[in-house]
Formats: structure tokens, C-alpha cells, sequence
């Protein structure tokens, strides 16, 4: 039996944030690790900075405090953004699906 899926492949570049950043407009396209360095919003912009699918990216919180990562539109449904609070020193892996768009994968809290 044939199988469909979406493969995860994280891209080479790393990129530090220093402040409000959207992946594929602030970064390159080739981004696999964001480093929050600020307390500031990172942003995965499905409409206007869709990624290949399959593309993942992990997203890291470099600071002593809380921050956003945004999903926007949401993927399963309405138009406003889906939201995670990520905290000191936690991280998250984003996906990039065809047909949903940008979505959470999961994360890891910092011990």
C-alpha cells in the first residue's frame, strides 16, 4: 500500500532574532533554528510566507522570560492567529503541511 506524508527536514541556518520576526520575510527561507533573544513575537505567516512541506523549524527561547510564537491564520480554522507562550529557556518545533499550513508539532520545556 502506497503512503502519503509529510517528511520533517530541518534547514542548516540559524537565525537570532532581535525583535519582532516572520519566518521567510525577516529570515531566509533556509532558517531550521530561531533563537529568541528578546522579549519579542515570532511569527509563521501561512498566507503570505508559506514554507515547502515538510519544512520544520525549531524555535528556542534564549530569555529569562516568557514569549510569543504565532501561527497565522489559524491552521484548522478561523482567521485569527494561533498563539504559544513560550517559556525561559523552552522550545518548539514548527511544520510546514501543504494543505493546513504552519502547525505546532510539540514542545520541550527547559529543566
Amino acid at each position: 500500500m502506497a503512503k502519503n506524508g509529510v517528511f520533517p527536514l530541518i534547514r542548516k541556518e540559524t537565525h537570532t532574532t532581535i525583535g519582532a520576526t516572520t519566518w521567510g520575510d525577516d529570515t531566509t527561507k533556509e532558517v531550521g533554528v530561531i533563537k529568541i533573544a528578546g522579549a519579542h513575537t515570532t511569527d509563521f505567516d501561512s498566507t503570505n510566507f508559506p514554507g515547502n512541506p515538510g519544512d520544520m523549524v525549531i524555535v528556542v527561547n534564549t530569555t529569562a522570560s516568557n514569549v510569543n510564537v504565532l501561527i497565522s491564520p489559524d491552521p484548522f480554522g478561523d482567521d485569527t492567529a494561533d498563539g504559544l507562550v513560550l517559556g525561559a529557556g523552552a522550545a518548539v518545533s514548527v511544520i510546514y503541511h501543504e494543505d493546513n499550513g504552519w502547525l505546532f508539532m510539540g514542545t520541550v520545556a527547559a529543566s
